[in-house]
């Protein structure tokens, strides 16, 4: 028997996805409408943690797809910006306690579900503002398992949570990133990974916390906001598309 289907194992996983499932308050899934490949795959990434679409408790976002760059690197950067910070407009004009942002290509690998049950549990115990679940696997001799509390960048904003508690000054910095000029030393229009790197460092008192390792990384699959030269040629799309899942076959 492997150790994948061995009881014991099985009720860690189960524990973590309830978790998961009940940690917070509103969970939004941000996903172009166009891009129904994404919605296909994230339904079923979601179904597989136990948190299917339900109104009310897990939510797509239609994302936003401006034409202009209005500052920002492309037009697509300013738009993941704007999805971003609507849906914790939307949080907070609801009432949430705690919103989960979950970017369409998220993939949580089958072998760290249980971990949600031991960081969310930790999470319980802290004050926290702002928690990275999915993260570019940073660490640092003094990172540990679990939460563990950040002051530097993190990289990738695919899998991320807010509490209640931070809405007002992360929205306010946001909207004020939108008017000032690109390259503003207090944060300006920029991705929205370093934006919230940005918030950090003119709000210290807001505490962000970061899961080690990272429960989610970001699925192999054509990119909106940066794709690549081959992603630009349609009529090799097709092939590239079954070597990106066959790639997550390997990583799953």
């Amino acid at each position: 028997m492997t150790s994948a289907s061995h009881p014991s194992a099985a009720g860690e996983v189960e524990r973590g996805k309830d978790a998961l499932r009940t940690a917070f308050g509103l969970i939004r899934v941000i996903n172009l409408p166009e891009r129904t490949d994404r919605r296909r795959e994230i339904t079923a990434q979601l179904e597989t943690l136990g948190i299917p679409i339900s109104p009310g408790t897990v939510e797509m976002f239609a994302g936003i797809r401006p034409t202009e760059a209005a500052g920002f690197p492309n037009p697509a950067a300013r738009g993941c910006f704007l999805s971003h910070l609507e849906v914790l407009r939307d949080a907070r004009l609801r009432g949430v306690a705690s919103l989960l942002v979950i970017e369409d290509d998220l993939q949580v690998l089958a072998g760290r579900i249980a971990s949600f049950a031991v960081v969310l549990e930790g999470l319980k115990q802290r004050e926290w503002g702002i928690l990275h679940l999915g993260h570019a696997e940073q660490g640092g001799p003094d990172m540990r398992q679990g939460l563990n509390t950040i002051v530097g960048p993190v990289h990738m904003s695919h899998f991320y949570a807010v509490h209640r508690s931070a809405f007002d000054p992360l929205i306010d910095y946001l909207e004020q990133c939108l008017v000032r000029r690109p390259g503003d030393p207090i944060g300006g229009p920029m991705h929205f990974d370093g934006a919230l790197t940005m918030f950090r460092r003119w709000n210290s008192e807001v505490v962000t916390l970061i899961a080690q390792p990272s429960l989610g990384r970001q699925r192999a699959s054509r990119s909106d906001i940066s794709p690549s030269r081959i992603d630009r040629i349609p009529l090799i799309r097709p092939a590239i598309h079954i070597l990106r899942q066959l790639r997550r076959s390997f990583d799953s």
